[in-house]
């Protein structure tokens, strides 16, 4: 069963059966009214290896000549030039790796990971033997000084846009 989505191109009224189950009550033909311009989620059927009609909600039928398919593509942004999609998000599969747009998550994220960065470049020095007295405040002036170097090439990176070549015609 696949379901898909069409738009109504003009105004159709649909039957469909209501059955109660007691004998009191008989079955009665209803219409369901669809409007032009109403997208609807439907299944395809053939007849004869051909396209027949759509099923809307399992029990409506409307005929192939009312709709048309819905088809979505992803917005291009030229601007660029390199045609890239426009608020791209790359997720996998198994995983949550999305590359995220807000520029606050940047900078907060290239502190941490130059902290982690400072942090151990300290901690390899005492261990070479580089710094000659070990001290707490020296890792945290480490830690403290990495996060703020990775946050400002962050922000640099980010305030160097490509300039855009115009073709001026004189």
């Amino acid at each position: 069963m696949a379901l898909k989505s069409y738009i109504l191109t003009n105004d159709w009224k649909a039957p469909y059966v209501t059955y109660t189950g007691h004998p009191k009550n008989p079955q009665s033909i209803r219409f369901k009214q669809f409007k032009r311009g109403t997208i609807v989620k439907a299944e395809l059927k053939h007849a004869n290896n051909k396209p027949a009609f759509l099923l809307v909600s399992g029990v409506c039928v409307v005929p192939l000549n009312v709709v048309k398919e819905l088809v979505t593509k992803a917005v291009i942004s030229n601007v660029d030039g390199q045609g890239s999609i426009k608020d791209k998000v790359i997720s996998t599969v198994g995983g949550s790796s999305k590359t995220n747009s807000n520029a606050k998550i940047k900078y907060i994220d290239s502190a941490i990971i130059g902290a982690l960065i400072g942090f151990g470049a300290i901690v390899l020095s005492e261990k070479q033997g580089w710094i000659p007295e070990v001290d707490k405040k020296y890792r945290l002036y480490g830690a403290l000084g990495g996060a703020l170097l990775l946050s400002y090439v962050m922000y640099r990176s980010n305030t160097n846009k490509k300039n855009i070549k115009l073709n001026k015609q004189e």
